[in-house]
């Protein structure tokens, strides 16, 4: 076989195409400009609570506040004081009225934040037990929240 008689079927040498590359680069930057949500965050504690103190450098995300005090679980969303002594012994018709108030709220959300509707910021003082946190995320759960964001207060290190 003669190696002479071969023919280079490459005739022109590969070149990168720019422009398509520059087209979904733009696509993608257009796309996370439009999906990003800017909002100023500001959480007001009342006077007489003083959250834990954070080391975090994480920023806190907008969502809706859920306080928890020595007595009482106030979820200003859905405009409900519930007693902490009452979380477990709430009935069936109670609960599913909590429900409906939570879906109610979700779905009055815009588009763009419905899927973050069921997020919220818990805020309690130092001193509250760990039971009284703990039986309001149990709470806040049952009743449709998804996550639960526990605030503090303090600048991180």
């Amino acid at each position: 076989m003669d190696l002479d008689s071969l023919e280079n079927t490459r005739r022109f040498p590969l070149q990168l195409q720019l422009a398509p590359m520059i087209d979904i680069f733009v696509l993608i930057i257009v796309f996370l400009l439009k999906s990003t949500i800017v909002a100023d965050v500001s959480i007001v504690f009342p006077r007489e609570m003083h959250p834990p103190m954070s080391k975090s450098k994480d920023s806190l995300e907008t969502f809706p506040e859920v306080v928890v005090t020595e007595t009482e679980l106030i979820v200003g969303v859905i405009h409900e004081n519930i007693n902490l002594a009452d979380l477990e012994k709430l009935g069936e018709a109670r609960m599913t009225d909590l429900k409906n108030k939570v879906e109610q709220y979700a779905k009055a959300k815009d588009e763009k934040v419905r899927s973050q509707a069921t997020h919220v910021n818990l805020i309690t003082f130092r001193g509250n037990s760990y039971k009284n946190v703990f039986s309001s995320v149990k709470f806040l759960r049952k009743i449709g929240f998804q996550s639960v964001a526990f605030i503090a207060e303090g600048e991180g290190q």
